[in-house]
């Protein structure tokens, strides 16, 4: 019996008693052990809003209402709903291949486990739920599986690197370290044998992927958030500045319930606006991101930031006469 039948058969129990049932009894019934029995009352008081109490020398029992709780249709919270929904959506993306029989059965384990996440044993309705990617791009499998792999095996990797700030390309060196999936993109973070520096490259640029017979370097898991998770955004770095943001009554509803970044300062004025503060290393990701919300946000601090918006905005303005 797993998790999902045992949450069904501990709500059926109790629902058709009126006297505390004894743990004792309820291991019985459910064929686990007390450690699972806790975590399985833990998850249909906690989670799901279950009225069950535990009366001391007795047992448990749903409480108020009589008993009449019932269960909710879905049970599952959001983020195990999006975990399972998206794994659905990436297989079902699959193209024929050596992949496609092996991965038909994790697909159908998927499938499986929102149908049982369904009260009434009905079939998960799918097609009701929506996954949209923005601004994904294209990346060559060849490049994808050649980076996916010496990140796997521990392989330095050489290949043609064709930069967007710059428009140059260049043939790079590197040991990956870790495959980046953030914004429906894909990116690699890498030790850069020739700059002798962390690196992120983006995979769609890059061209021509070359294994190497050196034994990729290490880079230990604290440099790499140091290096890549102490500002916003993904290219970061050492902190170099913090961004203290306002924002308008009618904007600030919605960026209050944002997480722009793990140390971030989030302040409500009295007024209805919005005070967030924000670290940063690379400027340009957070100005798109501050730009994107045009006349509802103004930039207090730092000056240089100050200044850098001040600049787009009147390029922009005067793109328009």
């Amino acid at each position: 019996m797993n998790s999902l039948d045992r949450i069904h058969s501990l709500h059926r129990i109790l629902s058709s008693r009126r006297r505390p049932v004894s743990a004792g009894d309820l291991m019985e019934e459910l064929g686990c052990s007390r450690s699972t029995l806790f975590r399985v009352i833990g998850y249909l008081r906690d989670r799901l809003g279950a009225p069950l109490d535990n009366v001391p020398g007795q047992g448990y029992v749903y409480g108020r209402d009589g008993g009449r709780f019932e269960l909710p249709g879905l049970w599952f919270g959001q983020d195990e709903l999006e975990a399972l929904l998206a794994m659905d959506e990436l297989l079902g993306r699959v193209q024929p291949g050596l992949l496609e029989e092996r991965l038909a059965p994790l697909r159908g384990r998927v499938r499986s486990i929102l149908d049982r996440g369904r009260r009434g044993g009905e079939p998960f309705p799918a097609h009701r739920f929506r996954i949209l990617r923005a601004h994904g791009r294209e990346v060559a499998t060849p490049a994808f599986l050649a980076v996916a792999t010496a990140v796997v095996e521990r392989r330095r990797i050489a290949f043609d690197y064709a930069a967007r700030t710059t428009g140059k390309t260049a043939r790079r060196r590197t040991s990956p370290q870790r495959l980046v999936y953030y914004r429906d993109q894909w990116y690699v973070d890498g030790w850069d044998e020739d700059r002798d520096s962390l690196r992120t490259y983006a995979l769609d640029r890059v061209e021509s992927p070359q294994a190497l017979a050196e034994t990729a370097r290490d880079v230990p898991e604290d440099d790499l958030i140091e290096a890549f998770g102490a500002g916003y955004g993904l290219f970061s770095g050492p902190v170099r500045g913090r961004a203290r943001l306002r924002f308008q009554p009618e904007r600030a509803r919605w960026v209050a319930d944002e997480r722009w970044h793990g140390r971030q300062e989030a302040t409500r004025l009295p007024d209805g606006r919005f005070e967030l503060v924000v670290p940063y290393s690379e400027v340009d990701e957070l100005l798109g991101e501050i730009l994107r919300y045009g006349p509802d946000v103004e930039v207090l601090e730092p000056p240089e930031l100050v200044e850098l918006v001040k600049e787009r905005l009147r390029r922009a303005a005067e793109a328009y006469g």
